[in-house]
Order: C-alpha cells, then sequence, then structure tokens
C-alpha cells in the first residue's frame, strides 16, 4: 500500500510552491508551470520591453505599480510603429507607381505583339497572293504563247 501511495499519479498532494491547492500528483507538473498563483510570471507587457518577473499572484499589482514605465514603454513602441508605417506607406508608393509602370509598359508590349502578329498574317497572306499571281503569270505567258503561234500561222 505504502508503495502505491508513493508512485500512484492520482494522490492529491499539496502545491510544492506553498499556494495552498491541493493537486493530483499526475496533475502537478502542469499546475505548478501555468496555474499555480505562485508561480514565476512575465509582465503581459514583456513584449514591449517590461522585464519583470512576478508571481502569478502579484501581476495586477506589477502593472497598477509601474502603470507610468509601462505607458512610456508603449509610447515609444507606437513611435517605433509609427515610423514603420509611414516606411511602409513609401514603399507601398514607390511599389505601386513601379507596378503602373509595368502595367503601361506590359500594355505597349502587347500592342506591338498584336501589331507584329497582325503583319506577319498580312506577311502571309501576301505571299500566298504572290505566289498566286505568278502561277496566273505563268499561265499567262503560256496563252499569249499559243495565242502568238497562232496568229503567226493564220498569217501564213
Amino acid at each position: 500500500a505504502k508503495e502505491h501511495d508513493d508512485e500512484c499519479g492520482y494522490k492529491v498532494l499539496p502545491c510544492p510552491s506553498g499556494c495552498g491547492m491541493e493537486v493530483a500528483r499526475n496533475n502537478m507538473h502542469v499546475h505548478v508551470t501555468t496555474r499555480c498563483s505562485l508561480r514565476q510570471a512575465e509582465c503581459p507587457l514583456s513584449l514591449v520591453g517590461c522585464t519583470a518577473i512576478v508571481q502569478a499572484a502579484d501581476v495586477t499589482k506589477h502593472l497598477n505599480q509601474h502603470a507610468d514605465t509601462h505607458f512610456m514603454l508603449l509610447s515609444t513602441r507606437m513611435m517605433e510603429y509609427q515610423q514603420l508605417f509611414k516606411q511602409f506607406d513609401t514603399k507601398i508608393k514607390m511599389l505601386e507607381e513601379k507596378n503602373a509602370k509595368l502595367e503601361r509598359e506590359l500594355a505597349r508590349t502587347t500592342a506591338l505583339l498584336s501589331t507584329k502578329n497582325e503583319s506577319n498574317a498580312i506577311s502571309n497572306d501576301l505571299k500566298k497572293v504572290t505566289k498566286r499571281l505568278n502561277a496566273l503569270e505563268g499561265s499567262c505567258r503560256t496563252e499569249f504563247k499559243k495565242v502568238e503561234y497562232d496568229r503567226r500561222s493564220h498569217k501564213k
């Protein structure tokens, strides 16, 4: 029974940090790291530069006591973001101008390509007509030679 008692995951034990909670052995790690009011916790404003580590139960007290410092940290971060927004606005405008230029160039190139395709089609049609004319010209020469031959034959 003592062996089981020493290993049982469901045995309720007092929190080792001393918060007063009693927790099952198999849930103790979760309690100590995420739920215990006496665990160490970062200030919720650590993302803007507050480096304080306080007991979880004292986070609200810390926020109230250091409101001025937190306000300055937030203000500084807001100014950094404002600067970033200005840089992004400048970059967006530059990219929009570049995009407009590329769209105009694409339209011009598309028009030239269309003209070139039309020109190639006309050129191909002209080649066909020239070929037909050459064939007709050859036929006409042959016919003229026959007519000339016949005319000479009748004169005699």
